[in-house]
């Protein structure tokens, strides 16, 4: 009989107690390091939320292994920057997710409650989680409308307008609308991204007749990550075949530059002005006067490693897809 007891409570613990130590939480969740605690908020911040065909949104790269406090960051500058463009008072608005300072408890009962009501989320902008390093993205809602948006806090970064915010974050690349990552939706956000800028041609091959747009020149940039059906080729190309005649290729000094994301299963789409390139294609930590400090990573660090192909390749790669 002793020999049983001991097998049953062999090192003086309960089963509880046992499966309680196995859990990832820890201590029942009762106790977390500082570390376990961001990063289960940040989770449950962010866990409901996916990028969706139809959304409009910001992509930002950001120091390796800083994404919570760029997201941080990010959210802060959004929220300043509605504030001021919009008249939005963010910060007054139902929140939708957790506060830096809650309890996993807490969270866990405004996660209860947000379930309960899904349609009570009003705020201009809503991060995702994503699983991807060095990357942040989140959409946006009327009435932030993403290229005007980008384009105004880059501005604002460059002329040295009030105190930085930004110590983790690189590059903003705002989309109009996004769709599925297959050959159809590329077609489908591109004809209605396009058309406001563009003569498109036709199925049959003939162009629209808009005698408003002007020819201008243009370039497309595609990023492609974590996905590997559509590849950089094929998505210039087809985009390029989309844009009538009277708008020539111009690698160098575009009038308008196609910005193209590709991410898993979507695909986004905007179109930027001449000025992206002087605006050091929307990164932020560039921008800044050279009188304020910064430390931020080295510029362009962790999207060299995740696209894996520098700018110059893709110029070439370019000009002989489109030629």
């Amino acid at each position: 009989m002793a020999d049983k007891r001991k097998n049953q409570h062999h090192d003086g613990r309960d089963d509880n107690q046992r499966a309680t130590k196995r859990s990832k939480g820890g201590s029942g969740g009762k106790w977390q390091t500082p570390h376990q605690k961001s990063k289960l908020e940040g989770r449950a911040e962010t866990s409901r939320e996916i990028i969706e065909p139809g959304d409009s949104g910001i992509w930002a790269t950001c120091a390796k292994n800083q994404e919570r406090r760029a997201r941080d960051e990010l959210q802060a500058i959004l929220s300043e920057s509605a504030e001021r463009i919009y008249g939005i008072n963010v910060d007054s608005m139902p929140d939708d997710g957790d506060e830096a300072g809650d309890d996993i408890e807490a969270s866990i009962k405004r996660e209860m409650a947000y379930l309960a009501n899904k349609d009570t989320s009003t705020k201009p902008f809503v991060p995702v989680q994503l699983d991807l390093a060095c990357v942040l993205f989140f959409k946006t809602r009327s009435p932030v409308v993403p290229v005007d948006f980008v384009h105004k806090i880059c501005e604002d970064a460059q002329a040295g307008s009030g105190h930085r915010r930004s110590k983790y974050l690189n590059r903003l690349t705002p989309m109009t609308l996004m769709a599925r990552a297959t050959e159809k939706g590329l077609e489908e956000v591109a004809r209605t991204v396009l058309a406001e800028h563009f003569d498109l041609k036709k199925e049959t091959g003939t162009s629209t007749e808009d005698t408003e747009k002007e020819g201008c020149s243009f370039a497309i940039r595609p990023t492609i990550r974590n996905h590997t059906s559509l590849k950089r080729d094929s998505v210039i190309k087809q985009i390029a075949e989309l844009v009538g005649p009277r708008h020539k290729v111009n690698l160098t000094k575009p009038d308008k530059v196609i910005l193209v994301e590709i991410y898993q299963t979507v695909c986004g789409m905007s179109v930027v002005g001449s000025d992206w390139e002087a605006l050091k294609r929307f990164n932020i930590a560039e921008l800044y006067p050279s009188r304020l400090p910064t430390k931020s990573a080295p510029v362009g660090q962790a999207e060299t490693t995740m696209l894996g192909k520098g700018k110059t390749d893709e110029a070439e790669e370019a000009a002989k897809i489109i030629s």
